[in-house]
Protein backbone atom coordinates (compact mmCIF):
# COMPACT_ATOMS: atom_id res chain seq x y z
CA UNK A 1 0.00 0.00 0.00
CA UNK A 2 1.40 3.25 -1.01
CA UNK A 3 1.39 5.97 1.68
CA UNK A 4 -1.32 8.84 1.57
CA UNK A 5 -0.80 12.43 1.79
CA UNK A 6 -2.17 12.91 5.33
CA UNK A 7 -0.23 10.08 6.78
CA UNK A 8 3.12 11.67 5.16
CA UNK A 9 2.51 14.61 6.67
CA UNK A 10 2.01 13.57 10.29
CA UNK A 11 5.03 11.39 10.26
CA UNK A 12 6.79 14.61 8.91
CA UNK A 13 5.81 16.20 11.73
CA UNK A 14 6.07 13.41 14.69
CA UNK A 15 9.70 13.58 13.16
CA UNK A 16 10.23 17.35 13.29
CA UNK A 17 9.64 16.99 16.94
CA UNK A 18 12.26 14.21 17.10
CA UNK A 19 14.91 15.81 15.29
CA UNK A 20 13.75 19.09 17.46
CA UNK A 21 15.01 17.12 20.54
CA UNK A 22 18.01 15.65 18.60
CA UNK A 23 19.33 19.04 17.70
CA UNK A 24 18.60 21.27 20.83
CA UNK A 25 18.75 19.04 23.55
CA UNK A 26 15.67 18.34 25.87
CA UNK A 27 12.74 20.70 26.26
CA UNK A 28 8.94 21.00 27.38
CA UNK A 29 5.50 20.53 25.19
CA UNK A 30 4.94 23.80 25.13
CA UNK A 31 8.62 24.76 23.92
CA UNK A 32 8.24 21.92 20.87
CA UNK A 33 5.01 23.33 19.76
CA UNK A 34 6.22 27.16 19.91
CA UNK A 35 9.30 26.43 18.06
CA UNK A 36 8.51 23.75 15.80
CA UNK A 37 4.59 25.83 14.82
CA UNK A 38 2.65 22.62 15.14
CA UNK A 39 -0.62 22.46 17.15
CA UNK A 40 0.17 21.82 20.89
CA UNK A 41 -2.68 19.14 21.29
CA UNK A 42 -1.09 17.53 18.53
CA UNK A 43 2.10 17.61 19.88
CA UNK A 44 0.63 16.56 23.54
CA UNK A 45 -0.95 13.03 20.94
CA UNK A 46 2.84 12.44 19.59
CA UNK A 47 4.11 12.95 22.89
CA UNK A 48 2.46 10.41 24.20
CA UNK A 49 3.12 8.18 21.71
CA UNK A 50 6.20 8.63 21.81
CA UNK A 51 6.84 7.93 25.37
CA UNK A 52 4.59 4.56 25.28
CA UNK A 53 7.14 3.45 22.92
CA UNK A 54 10.03 4.43 24.96
CA UNK A 55 11.43 6.51 22.07
CA UNK A 56 11.39 9.65 24.98
CA UNK A 57 11.75 10.02 28.46
CA UNK A 58 9.63 12.74 30.64
CA UNK A 59 11.43 14.25 33.67
CA UNK A 60 9.83 15.91 36.75
CA UNK A 61 7.93 19.16 37.26
CA UNK A 62 9.75 21.40 40.12
CA UNK A 63 7.33 23.76 42.36
CA UNK A 64 8.22 27.18 41.84
CA UNK A 65 6.26 30.53 42.85
CA UNK A 66 4.01 30.89 40.47
CA UNK A 67 3.39 26.84 40.30
CA UNK A 68 5.39 23.75 38.46
CA UNK A 69 7.62 23.85 35.64
CA UNK A 70 6.72 22.44 32.48
CA UNK A 71 7.82 18.62 32.25
CA UNK A 72 11.05 18.53 30.51
CA UNK A 73 11.06 15.75 27.40
CA UNK A 74 14.46 14.27 26.41
CA UNK A 75 14.84 11.27 24.12
CA UNK A 76 16.12 8.18 25.49
CA UNK A 77 19.39 7.56 25.40
CA UNK A 78 19.06 4.25 25.48
CA UNK A 79 16.53 3.07 22.78
CA UNK A 80 19.42 2.44 20.12
CA UNK A 81 22.36 3.86 18.78
CA UNK A 82 24.65 4.73 15.89
CA UNK A 83 27.71 3.95 14.25
CA UNK A 84 29.70 6.61 12.28
CA UNK A 85 32.79 5.86 10.41
CA UNK A 86 35.32 8.79 8.71
CA UNK A 87 37.99 7.63 6.74
CA UNK A 88 41.13 9.42 4.48
CA UNK A 89 44.43 7.91 3.65
CA UNK A 90 46.19 8.94 6.49
CA UNK A 91 43.52 7.36 9.40
CA UNK A 92 40.00 6.01 10.05
CA UNK A 93 37.95 7.14 13.00
CA UNK A 94 34.67 5.61 14.35
CA UNK A 95 32.66 6.82 17.37
CA UNK A 96 29.46 4.99 18.36
CA UNK A 97 26.62 7.40 19.52
CA UNK A 98 23.97 7.06 21.70
CA UNK A 99 20.41 7.98 20.67
CA UNK A 100 20.53 11.01 21.81
CA UNK A 101 23.72 11.71 20.32
CA UNK A 102 25.89 11.72 23.25
CA UNK A 103 29.20 9.69 22.24
CA UNK A 104 29.70 6.17 23.81
CA UNK A 105 32.88 4.97 23.05
CA UNK A 106 35.38 6.07 19.88
CA UNK A 107 38.65 4.46 18.16
CA UNK A 108 41.04 5.92 15.88
CA UNK A 109 43.80 3.82 13.51
CA UNK A 110 46.59 4.89 11.43
CA UNK A 111 47.29 3.83 7.93
CA UNK A 112 50.68 2.72 6.61
CA UNK A 113 51.81 4.34 3.39
CA UNK A 114 50.79 3.11 0.29
CA UNK A 115 48.28 0.44 1.61
CA UNK A 116 46.54 -1.76 -0.92
CA UNK A 117 42.56 -1.04 -1.41
CA UNK A 118 41.77 -4.74 0.30
CA UNK A 119 43.71 -4.11 3.11
CA UNK A 120 41.91 -0.47 3.26
CA UNK A 121 38.85 -1.90 3.09
CA UNK A 122 39.48 -4.68 5.40
CA UNK A 123 40.61 -2.38 8.06
CA UNK A 124 37.53 0.26 7.48
CA UNK A 125 34.83 -2.53 8.23
CA UNK A 126 36.87 -4.39 10.77
CA UNK A 127 37.03 -1.16 12.88
CA UNK A 128 33.75 -0.48 12.52
CA UNK A 129 32.92 -4.30 13.62
CA UNK A 130 34.86 -3.82 16.56
CA UNK A 131 32.89 -0.69 17.87
CA UNK A 132 29.34 -1.79 16.99
CA UNK A 133 30.40 -4.70 19.08
CA UNK A 134 30.72 -2.89 22.14
CA UNK A 135 27.01 -1.69 22.08
CA UNK A 136 24.74 -2.30 24.77
CA UNK A 137 21.51 -1.05 22.33
CA UNK A 138 20.21 -1.97 19.08
CA UNK A 139 22.39 -0.48 16.53
CA UNK A 140 19.79 1.39 14.26
CA UNK A 141 22.57 2.46 11.85
CA UNK A 142 25.60 2.60 10.06
CA UNK A 143 27.54 5.38 8.24
CA UNK A 144 30.21 6.19 6.05
CA UNK A 145 32.23 9.44 5.61
CA UNK A 146 33.72 8.81 2.53
CA UNK A 147 37.14 10.70 0.52
CA UNK A 148 37.48 12.21 -2.40
CA UNK A 149 34.58 12.03 -5.31
CA UNK A 150 31.78 10.04 -3.76
CA UNK A 151 28.10 9.00 -5.25
CA UNK A 152 26.81 8.98 -2.58
CA UNK A 153 23.24 7.75 -3.84
CA UNK A 154 25.05 5.01 -5.47
CA UNK A 155 27.36 4.60 -2.11
CA UNK A 156 30.12 4.52 -4.14
CA UNK A 157 33.81 6.36 -4.21
CA UNK A 158 34.69 7.51 -7.77
CA UNK A 159 37.99 8.30 -7.37
CA UNK A 160 40.25 8.98 -4.45
CA UNK A 161 43.98 9.61 -5.79
CA UNK A 162 45.55 9.62 -1.93
CA UNK A 163 45.17 5.87 -1.71
CA UNK A 164 45.84 3.49 -4.24
CA UNK A 165 44.04 2.27 -6.77
CA UNK A 166 41.10 3.40 -4.90
CA UNK A 167 38.68 4.35 -7.73
CA UNK A 168 34.93 2.58 -8.14
CA UNK A 169 35.01 1.60 -4.92
CA UNK A 170 31.47 -0.14 -3.83
CA UNK A 171 31.70 1.11 -0.04
CA UNK A 172 28.01 0.58 0.43
CA UNK A 173 27.99 -2.97 -0.92
CA UNK A 174 31.43 -3.52 1.30
CA UNK A 175 29.57 -2.69 4.41
CA UNK A 176 25.90 -3.75 3.61
CA UNK A 177 27.82 -7.84 3.51
CA UNK A 178 28.46 -6.74 7.45
CA UNK A 179 25.99 -5.57 9.15
CA UNK A 180 22.51 -6.31 8.58
CA UNK A 181 20.95 -2.54 9.41
CA UNK A 182 20.38 0.55 7.30
CA UNK A 183 24.09 1.70 5.89
CA UNK A 184 24.17 4.54 3.87
CA UNK A 185 27.49 6.73 2.33
CA UNK A 186 28.00 10.58 2.59
CA UNK A 187 30.70 12.99 1.75
CA UNK A 188 33.53 13.08 4.37
CA UNK A 189 33.72 16.45 4.31
CA UNK A 190 30.07 17.39 4.05
CA UNK A 191 29.68 15.12 7.21
CA UNK A 192 32.45 17.21 9.07
CA UNK A 193 29.94 20.23 8.51
CA UNK A 194 27.00 18.42 9.34
CA UNK A 195 28.43 17.71 12.83
CA UNK A 196 29.21 21.25 13.26
CA UNK A 197 26.19 22.30 12.32
CA UNK A 198 24.29 19.92 14.89
CA UNK A 199 26.82 20.54 17.81
CA UNK A 200 29.70 22.31 17.24
CA UNK A 201 31.11 25.79 16.04
CA UNK A 202 28.25 26.19 13.73
CA UNK A 203 25.50 25.79 15.96
CA UNK A 204 22.84 28.30 15.70
CA UNK A 205 24.31 29.72 12.25
CA UNK A 206 22.50 29.42 9.28
CA UNK A 207 24.99 30.35 6.43
CA UNK A 208 28.58 29.19 6.97
CA UNK A 209 31.35 27.27 5.39
CA UNK A 210 33.33 24.26 6.77
CA UNK A 211 36.85 23.86 5.31
CA UNK A 212 38.51 20.82 5.92
CA UNK A 213 42.51 20.61 5.58
CA UNK A 214 43.99 17.20 6.14
CA UNK A 215 45.02 14.40 4.36
CA UNK A 216 43.15 16.09 1.22
CA UNK A 217 40.92 18.99 1.02
CA UNK A 218 37.11 19.82 1.15
CA UNK A 219 34.41 22.28 1.95
CA UNK A 220 30.98 21.97 3.45
CA UNK A 221 28.59 24.66 2.60
CA UNK A 222 25.44 25.02 4.78
CA UNK A 223 22.90 27.55 3.03
CA UNK A 224 19.66 28.60 5.31
CA UNK A 225 20.95 26.34 8.12
CA UNK A 226 20.98 23.31 5.57
CA UNK A 227 23.80 21.17 4.05
CA UNK A 228 24.34 22.50 0.59
CA UNK A 229 24.99 19.33 -1.94
CA UNK A 230 24.76 20.49 -5.43
CA UNK A 231 23.75 18.79 -8.65
CA UNK A 232 24.75 15.48 -8.04
CA UNK A 233 25.66 15.48 -4.79
CA UNK A 234 29.56 16.85 -5.80
CA UNK A 235 29.34 20.25 -4.28
CA UNK A 236 32.46 21.14 -2.34
CA UNK A 237 35.54 19.87 -4.35
CA UNK A 238 37.47 21.91 -3.56
CA UNK A 239 40.54 20.59 -3.47
CA UNK A 240 40.15 20.28 -7.36
CA UNK A 241 40.40 23.72 -7.84
CA UNK A 242 43.62 25.08 -9.70
CA UNK A 243 45.56 27.25 -8.20
CA UNK A 244 48.80 29.55 -9.10
CA UNK A 245 52.31 28.74 -8.08
CA UNK A 246 56.05 29.36 -8.33
CA UNK A 247 55.85 25.76 -10.75
CA UNK A 248 52.69 26.70 -12.84
CA UNK A 249 49.16 25.44 -12.01
CA UNK A 250 48.48 23.26 -9.08
CA UNK A 251 45.81 21.17 -7.63
CA UNK A 252 44.67 22.83 -4.06
CA UNK A 253 44.73 19.50 -2.58
CA UNK A 254 48.69 19.52 -3.92
CA UNK A 255 49.17 22.85 -2.44
CA UNK A 256 47.60 22.75 0.89
CA UNK A 257 46.99 19.67 2.46
CA UNK A 258 48.97 17.39 4.99
CA UNK A 259 49.68 15.13 2.18
CA UNK A 260 50.68 17.16 -0.90
CA UNK A 261 52.64 19.71 1.28
CA UNK A 262 54.46 17.07 2.90
CA UNK A 263 55.09 15.71 -0.15
CA UNK A 264 56.21 19.46 -2.09
CA UNK A 265 58.06 19.63 1.17
CA UNK A 266 59.95 16.44 0.70
CA UNK A 267 61.34 16.65 -3.06
CA UNK A 268 62.68 20.30 -2.05
CA UNK A 269 64.94 18.61 0.41
CA UNK A 270 65.49 15.74 -1.77
CA UNK A 271 66.85 18.21 -4.17
CA UNK A 272 69.22 19.41 -1.30
CA UNK A 273 70.76 16.22 -0.55
CA UNK A 274 74.15 17.42 0.30
CA UNK A 275 72.81 19.87 3.24
CA UNK A 276 73.83 16.96 6.36
CA UNK A 277 71.31 18.86 8.89
CA UNK A 278 68.16 17.52 6.99
CA UNK A 279 69.35 13.82 6.47
CA UNK A 280 67.73 12.59 9.24
CA UNK A 281 64.23 14.06 7.44
CA UNK A 282 65.25 12.67 4.35
CA UNK A 283 65.76 9.47 6.01
CA UNK A 284 61.85 9.56 6.92
CA UNK A 285 60.86 9.07 3.37
CA UNK A 286 58.12 8.61 2.73
CA UNK A 287 57.21 7.97 6.66
CA UNK A 288 57.77 11.82 7.18
CA UNK A 289 55.02 13.89 8.37
CA UNK A 290 53.21 17.32 8.91
CA UNK A 291 54.85 16.78 12.69
CA UNK A 292 58.66 16.52 11.58
CA UNK A 293 58.49 19.61 9.44
CA UNK A 294 56.88 21.80 11.85
CA UNK A 295 59.47 20.36 14.62
CA UNK A 296 62.61 20.92 12.55
CA UNK A 297 61.24 24.56 11.47
CA UNK A 298 60.82 25.14 15.61
CA UNK A 299 64.24 24.48 15.43
CA UNK A 300 65.93 26.49 13.54
CA UNK A 301 65.71 25.08 9.98
CA UNK A 302 65.24 28.16 8.29
CA UNK A 303 64.06 26.94 4.63
CA UNK A 304 61.14 24.94 6.85
CA UNK A 305 59.91 27.97 8.25
CA UNK A 306 59.17 29.46 5.09
CA UNK A 307 57.87 26.94 3.92
CA UNK A 308 55.43 26.96 6.46
CA UNK A 309 54.79 30.66 5.98
CA UNK A 310 53.89 29.66 2.37
CA UNK A 311 51.26 27.46 3.86
CA UNK A 312 49.67 29.80 6.12
CA UNK A 313 49.78 31.95 2.97
CA UNK A 314 47.83 29.64 1.04
CA UNK A 315 45.50 28.75 3.73
CA UNK A 316 44.71 32.34 3.92
CA UNK A 317 44.12 33.02 -0.19
CA UNK A 318 41.87 30.21 0.14
CA UNK A 319 39.99 31.44 2.78
CA UNK A 320 39.81 35.22 1.37
CA UNK A 321 38.56 33.93 -2.00
CA UNK A 322 35.93 31.81 -0.17
CA UNK A 323 35.27 34.79 1.98
CA UNK A 324 34.67 37.15 -0.76
CA UNK A 325 32.43 34.51 -2.99
CA UNK A 326 30.05 33.36 -0.37
CA UNK A 327 30.11 36.09 2.35
CA UNK A 328 29.21 33.70 5.07
CA UNK A 329 28.97 34.09 8.84
CA UNK A 330 31.95 31.97 9.37
CA UNK A 331 34.65 29.84 7.69
CA UNK A 332 34.68 26.73 10.21
CA UNK A 333 38.37 25.67 10.01
CA UNK A 334 38.52 21.60 9.79
CA UNK A 335 41.44 19.12 9.87
CA UNK A 336 44.74 19.35 11.56
CA UNK A 337 46.49 21.54 9.06
CA UNK A 338 45.07 25.01 9.85
CA UNK A 339 45.48 24.85 13.52
CA UNK A 340 49.03 22.68 12.47
CA UNK A 341 51.26 25.32 14.46
CA UNK A 342 51.60 29.13 15.52
CA UNK A 343 53.20 29.79 12.48
CA UNK A 344 50.62 28.43 9.73
CA UNK A 345 47.48 30.45 11.78
CA UNK A 346 49.35 33.78 12.18
CA UNK A 347 50.19 33.70 8.60
CA UNK A 348 46.85 32.36 7.60
CA UNK A 349 44.79 35.13 9.69
CA UNK A 350 47.53 37.86 8.03
CA UNK A 351 46.40 37.13 4.67
CA UNK A 352 42.71 36.09 5.08
CA UNK A 353 42.46 39.57 6.15
CA UNK A 354 44.55 40.95 3.43
CA UNK A 355 42.74 40.08 0.78
CA UNK A 356 39.09 39.46 2.21
CA UNK A 357 36.56 42.87 1.12
CA UNK A 358 36.72 45.43 4.12
CA UNK A 359 32.64 44.76 3.80
CA UNK A 360 32.74 41.17 4.05
CA UNK A 361 35.57 41.45 7.17
CA UNK A 362 32.43 42.76 8.94
CA UNK A 363 30.22 40.01 8.56
CA UNK A 364 32.65 36.64 8.34
CA UNK A 365 35.34 35.61 10.22
CA UNK A 366 37.44 32.22 10.74
CA UNK A 367 36.80 29.78 13.68
CA UNK A 368 38.02 26.56 14.57
CA UNK A 369 35.85 24.09 14.70
CA UNK A 370 34.84 23.03 18.48
CA UNK A 371 34.33 19.13 17.68
CA UNK A 372 37.52 18.12 17.00
CA UNK A 373 39.69 14.99 14.86
CA UNK A 374 36.39 13.11 15.39
CA UNK A 375 34.20 15.79 13.72
CA UNK A 376 33.49 13.60 10.74
CA UNK A 377 32.83 10.29 12.42
CA UNK A 378 29.95 12.32 14.40
CA UNK A 379 28.63 14.16 11.68
CA UNK A 380 27.73 10.73 9.50
CA UNK A 381 26.68 9.08 13.65
CA UNK A 382 24.19 12.33 13.47
CA UNK A 383 23.00 12.00 9.81
CA UNK A 384 22.06 7.90 10.77
CA UNK A 385 19.17 9.68 12.82
CA UNK A 386 18.28 12.53 10.47
CA UNK A 387 18.05 9.28 8.33
CA UNK A 388 16.14 6.98 10.25
CA UNK A 389 13.39 10.41 11.14
CA UNK A 390 13.39 12.52 7.71
CA UNK A 391 11.85 15.29 8.06
CA UNK A 392 10.94 15.73 4.76
CA UNK A 393 7.98 14.47 3.08
CA UNK A 394 9.16 13.40 -0.33
CA UNK A 395 12.36 11.47 1.41
CA UNK A 396 9.52 9.44 3.44
CA UNK A 397 7.62 8.90 0.70
CA UNK A 398 10.58 7.48 -1.18
CA UNK A 399 11.73 5.41 2.04
CA UNK A 400 8.30 3.72 2.08
CA UNK A 401 8.11 2.98 -1.48
CA UNK A 402 11.53 1.50 -1.34
CA UNK A 403 10.35 -0.66 2.05
CA UNK A 404 7.00 -1.73 0.02
CA UNK A 405 9.28 -2.76 -3.07
CA UNK A 406 11.22 -4.54 -1.16
CA UNK A 407 9.04 -6.68 0.87
CA UNK A 408 7.09 -7.55 -2.38
CA UNK A 409 10.20 -9.07 -3.77
CA UNK A 410 11.09 -10.67 -0.40
CA UNK A 411 7.62 -11.92 0.48
CA UNK A 412 6.18 -12.69 -3.38
CA UNK A 413 2.09 -13.07 -3.05
CA UNK A 414 1.27 -16.80 -3.92
CA UNK A 415 -2.01 -17.63 -5.30
CA UNK A 416 -4.03 -19.88 -3.24
CA UNK A 417 -4.47 -23.28 -4.79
Amino acid sequence: MRPKPRETKLAAKKNRILNELFRGGGCSRFDLARRLNINAAMVGTYVGDFLRECVLLEGESSPTRRGRTPVPLQLNPDHGCFLGLDFEALRARAVLCDFAGNPLCREEIPFRSHLARKTVLQRIVDLSRQLAGRADRPLLSVGVAAPGQVDCLGGRVLHYGLLPDFDDVPLLQHFQQAFDVPVFVEDNIRAVAYGELLRGAGRGRHNFLCLAVRSGVGLGIVISGKLYAGAGSFAGEIGYTVFPSGDGPQAMTDLISATGFVEDTLRLLRSRQGEAKRQALLDKADDLSLGDIIAAAEAGDELLQDRLELLGTHLGMVTANLANLFSPETIILAGEVPSCCERVSRKMERTFRKFTLPQILEVTSLQTGSLGSFAGALGVAYLGFARLHPEDETTLVDQRNNHHETACVAEPVRATP
